[in-house]
């Protein structure tokens, strides 16, 4: 299999991964002790540093000045992405935001990457980004208040940056260290959200009220989150970072299925995701990624 190929393998499956990973999150954010984003955002960001038994291994290098002002400005940019992301989720339908957030994220990294990157992309690209945006403005109704748009936006924007520079990470120093210190950048970006009375007061007080079963959600939630963040990485490695963004598309569909899956099990959670008149628009925009992912192969 071609490094390309492999490439977009890897971020296939990472946005199933996402997928489950957001759902979990509009859980969390919804129904637990951990509903303020910051604090969770401080739980996600932190909970990061289980990389941290790898560098006893020997095979991580100590950083040079570069490597660490551009983990440092990926953790801020990620770790501010999904407060964004989070907020966004409190206040708005999953199949609303998922859509909204990708098409932003993925024009975003398009330009940013174009623009750092000087990357040569495929000429299928253009048209098959099109289609996907094009089905991400659809399904989104335009029914966000500006509340909803702004966080969308920001997390978008954030979210194609954090990309953009872990590619340029990657292009200074090897996976492994490249790896460990954007994670590192993760940690010291929620470190300093703990600085802030109001997330140390808020990490604090539901610490304590937390649940077995909501901690345990967490946790597995960042397992996922790790294990589709390396899926990502590789993926950007071994490729385009503007052509794996563009893949998050498939977010939207795998993020639809899991909850037409569920919304009989989980229903006072899912069951307005399918309101009157929508489905038959999630289900044309489904198809335009489809097309979308059809002309990209081309």
């Amino acid at each position: 299999m071609s490094s390309v190929a492999l490439s977009l393998t890897f971020a296939v499956l990472a946005q199933l991964l996402n997928a489950l990973i957001v759902l979990i999150d509009k859980h969390i954010v919804t129904k637990t002790a951990v509903s303020n984003p910051v604090v969770y955002t401080f739980y996600v960001g932190l909970l990061s540093g289980a990389v941290l038994p790898i560098a006893s291994l020997g095979i991580v290098h100590a950083p040079d000045s570069y490597t660490i002002i551009l983990s440092v400005l990926m953790g801020v940019s990620f770790i501010f992405s999904i407060i964004f992301l989070y907020s966004a989720l409190k206040i708005a339908a999953t199949t609303d935001i998922v859509p909204w957030l990708v098409a932003i994220s993925t024009v975003a990294t398009f330009l940013l990457g174009s623009f750092f990157l000087m990357e040569n992309l495929p000429q299928t690209f253009v048209p098959a980004l099109l289609f996907f945006v094009m089905s991400m403005f659809f399904v989104g109704h335009f029914r966000f208040n500006m509340k909803s748009f702004f966080f969308i936006a920001c997390s978008g924007i954030l979210f194609a940056l954090s990309g953009v520079l872990l590619k340029i990470l990657f292009s200074h120093t090897s996976f492994i260290d490249g790896f460990f210190w954007s994670r590192m950048g993760n940690v010291f970006a929620a470190s300093l959200l703990f600085l802030l009375p109001s997330c140390r007061q808020g990490v604090l007080k539901s610490t304590k009220n937390m649940t077995q079963s909501a901690g345990f959600l967490i946790v597995l939630n960042r397992v996922l989150g790790g294990l589709a963040f390396l899926l990502v990485v590789y993926a950007i490695n071994l490729g385009s970072v503007s052509m794996v963004n563009a893949l998050s598309s498939l977010q939207f569909l795998f993020v639809f299925v899991l909850i037409f899956l569920m919304r009989k099990i989980m229903p006072a959670q899912f069951e307005h995701e399918f309101r009157p008149g929508h489905v038959a628009h999630k289900i044309l925009s489904m198809f335009f990624i489809l097309v979308g992912f059809f002309v990209l192969f081309l």
